[in-house]
């Protein structure tokens, strides 16, 4: 028996699709965004990123595990403790843990931090994690956070992280856009 490819089990997951296809391509993300290496080929999983304003994605990417690591290796570790405070403080996650296990779909209609809805906020972030096979992995990502819960969460970066961000940012977007969010590279 053959087993499918991922690119064949990301389609098949039609209920998901939305977090893990491009939404300026509408197919599924192929390459990381840094190394450029083909995702289905790697021996780690990969993160999918996107971001939101007034429903309008104005930002999206796919970073691979060791990539991921490598970017967040340029942050200070007080900003990595800061954001980990956050999101272990300030998430109710037995409370949420056991609205994805009801709803998987759940996890994408409202902010994790302050259950907001999405279709109700001005800007709002997904994270995605997928095993190396393609499958979603369903811990505590995926997520969506709104934008003012990111705010909240990343108001104590230091500049340091900023700028590494920023770079990010500028070494692999045309014209990125002035965002905050961080979360999926912390």
């Amino acid at each position: 028996m053959e087993l499918p490819s991922a690119q064949a089990t990301l389609r098949d997951m039609s209920q998901f699709d939305s977090w893990l296809l491009s939404a300026e391509t509408s197919e599924p993300f192929t390459h990381c965004i840094r190394c450029k290496m083909p995702l289905i080929e790697l021996d780690s999983g990969w993160l999918i990123n996107k971001e939101f304003h007034k429903g309008e994605c104005v930002l999206e990417y796919a970073i691979c595990e060791k990539c991921r690591e490598e970017a967040s290796e340029e942050f200070s570790e007080e900003s990595k403790m800061a954001v980990r405070d956050f999101l272990e403080n300030e998430i109710p996650w037995e409370e949420r843990l056991q609205q994805f296990i009801a709803d998987p779909e759940s996890r994408m209609k409202k902010c994790v931090v302050c259950g907001f809805p999405s279709e109700k906020t001005d800007g709002y972030s997904t994270s995605v994690l997928l095993k190396p096979n393609g499958e979603i992995d369903m811990g505590p990502l995926p997520l969506l956070i709104c934008s003012e819960c990111t705010e909240r969460m990343t108001e104590s970066l230091s500049e340091a992280t900023r700028d590494s961000w920023r770079r990010f940012l500028d070494d692999h977007f045309e014209s990125p856009p002035q965002l905050s969010s961080l979360p999926g590279l912390l």
